[in-house]
């Protein structure tokens, strides 16, 4: 493996062959430390770096302790997994830095290892699944509508009278 720079004072090391990076954990929460505040996250956009990401699949050995690691979904708008090993280090596949750099998660990759961070990873997997049922048997033209309506209601002072309107 070879010693690389992912930011400014902020040790890797990547593998020759799949361009992988391990990030030590201390490595990391060092660097993080000298940061000044937390970026906001930025949406995902057109030009999407996640298209350069190489995400392997199957399970991965820690170079520096010898065990699996565990893979972790990114979640918000990412498709990828990142890996962790039990030392905490971490294990970003190619791309994937660029692609968490590029919308501003980079100061964030200790929190995607976190129990409430993977509850509202699922969450929105589950979201995605009942939107894509609905969109299945009403259409997308009146799912359209019907989002319209109910951004309309959100804040509407008779929103149960309409409600109870549409249920009749």
């Amino acid at each position: 493996m070879k010693r690389i720079s992912l930011a400014e004072n902020l040790p890797a090391y990547q593998c020759p062959e799949s361009e992988g990076v391990f990030l030590p954990v201390g490595s990391y929460f060092q660097w993080l430390g000298r940061q000044s505040d937390r970026l906001p996250h930025l949406p995902v956009s057109n030009d999407n770096m996640e298209e350069a990401v190489e995400d392997s699949e199957g399970a991965k050995i820690c170079p520096e302790t010898g065990l699996i690691m565990q893979r972790f979904k990114v979640g918000y708008g990412f498709s990828f997994y990142l890996d962790r090993s039990p030392s905490g280090s971490i294990w970003l596949d190619k791309g994937e830095w660029e692609a968490l750099k590029q919308r501003q998660f980079h100061d964030e990759l200790h929190l995607i290892f976190t129990a409430p961070w993977q509850s509202k990873v699922r969450l929105q997997q589950r979201q995605q699944v009942e939107r894509y049922m609905l969109e299945e048997r009403l259409g997308s033209e009146l799912l359209a509508k019907l989002d319209d309506v109910r951004s309309e209601l959100a804040n509407h002072d008779y929103r149960q009278l309409a409600i109870a309107y549409l249920q009749r």
